[in-house]
């Protein structure tokens, strides 16, 4: 089980690799906001919850904003998939 799983991270890795510039960029760039706002959106969530005095509406918005990240790591990795193909056709 152990192998097979690094098996498949290398192949992953090796696919990366192959990958031309430009999507590899905009993908590289698309996790860094997505850190940068689960981070943010993290920090908010235990502001509030610890320092804040649990602000419901405060809650909802950073909550949000750790939802956003994922769907904007999901586009930006599907898009730079897409791209990818896309230019090597």
């Amino acid at each position: 089980m152990q192998s097979n799983s690094s098996n498949v991270i290398k192949r992953i890795a090796h696919a990366f690799d192959k990958m031309d510039k430009f999507p590899k960029a905009v993908i590289r760039h698309g996790i860094k906001v997505f850190l940068a706002l689960f981070a943010l959106g993290s920090l908010l969530v235990l502001y509030n919850r610890t320092m804040n005095g649990c602000d419901s509406y405060f809650e909802f918005a950073a909550i949000s904003l750790v939802k956003s990240s994922f769907t904007i790591l999901a586009e930006v990795v599907i898009g730079g998939l897409l791209m990818d193909y896309v230019l090597k056709k």
